[in-house]
């Protein structure tokens, strides 16, 4: 499942979600954050400068903080982890066609990149998630997660997604007692959504 209204997240600055989470966390809002996300999105205008309704824009301002105060949880289990996955989604391939030389594997329902496209975003994050000893999968859709899991040992989780699926992959993750990290796509949809690879290099150091 995904949003049925589509953001560009470049438009915001990346210390705006930093702050998010650092309030967040001081002040323990994230079980009354309803009011506080209101108030968010109309003092920095999110839903005017993203082009999208007001509540459509709390529900992204919500599932970022949740998805940041996961991570801040997460974070020395997810550190001490030896065996970690990337999960990249596959709607971030330049090429959504037969020009993908990605192979398809059904046994875990995930693409293999080939490498085929240097500006690729999914061969990008492939080749950091390997050179730091990952196991990566680009992912059809968040439904592959228990497909996965069940086949393959890991200690810890780093998913790349709308935060809507991050969080839907946070609530199974955490039943497998793994640890999990999860970077918001920047901009959403059904092709051409983009992350923030910087985001990524410093999430899977």
């Amino acid at each position: 499942m995904s949003y049925s209204f589509n953001y560009d997240l470049t438009k915001l600055p990346r210390e705006f979600f930093k702050d998010i989470a650092e309030i967040v966390n001081k002040r323990k809002l994230h079980k009354k954050l309803g009011k506080v996300s209101k108030n968010i999105v109309r003092e920095f205008g999110v839903d005017k400068i993203l082009g999208i309704q007001l509540e459509d824009a709390i529900s992204v301002v919500e599932d970022l903080a949740d998805i940041h105060i996961k991570n801040l949880v997460y974070e020395k289990d997810f550190k001490k982890a030896k065996e970690k996955m990337l999960f990249v989604p596959h709607c971030c391939r330049n090429y959504m066609d037969f020009r993908c030389k990605a192979d398809f594997d059904a046994e875990f329902s995930s693409y293999f990149c080939n490498h085929c496209s240097t500006d690729c975003l999914a061969n990008q994050a492939t080749e950091l998630g390997e050179k730091n000893g990952y196991k990566v999968f680009i992912l059809p859709g968040g439904s592959c997660l228990k497909k996965i899991l069940g086949n393959i040992n890991c200690d810890a989780v780093l998913g790349i997604a709308c935060p809507e699926e991050i969080k839907l992959g946070i609530g199974f993750v955490e039943s497998e007692g793994l640890a999990i990290k999860g970077i918001p796509l920047t901009k959403n949809g059904c092709a051409n959504t983009q992350f923030n690879l910087d985001s990524l290099k410093e999430a899977l150091s």
